[in-house]
């Protein structure tokens, strides 16, 4: 199992539990977005081409920059814990690492 596909499981178990009012704003996009990122990191994977690739992990990097945001915004509701937040922030930083340096080395900048 890939980091990403960790996080979409971790994040489709919380947004259940955001508030009904809410679940449409915070839990369609939060689920919208973790499972964008996995299909970034899914085209980036299939594709031979650089460029593409180079443009499918930037999207990737914005992807997890925002999911990163409205979590925080969640967790500032309470609607999940602290120590969720850091769990997932840490998931998502992985992703962000990982997705960091596929991309220097997409761009030719690495080994």
């Amino acid at each position: 199992m890939t980091v990403l596909q960790e996080v979409v499981g971790w994040t489709l178990d919380r947004t259940a539990d955001i508030p009904k009012s809410q679940r449409f704003t915070f839990g369609q996009r939060l689920d919208g977005l973790t499972l964008e990122a996995l299909l970034l990191a899914q085209r980036a994977a299939a594709t031979g081409d650089r460029a593409q690739k180079a443009k499918h992990l930037g999207e990737l990097s914005v992807v997890l920059e925002q999911l990163n945001l409205l979590w925080e915004l969640v967790q500032g509701r309470r609607w999940i814990s602290q120590q969720q937040l850091v769990f997932i922030a840490g998931r998502l930083g992985e992703a962000g690492r990982m997705t960091g340096g596929w991309l220097k080395q997409a761009s030719g900048g690495g080994a």
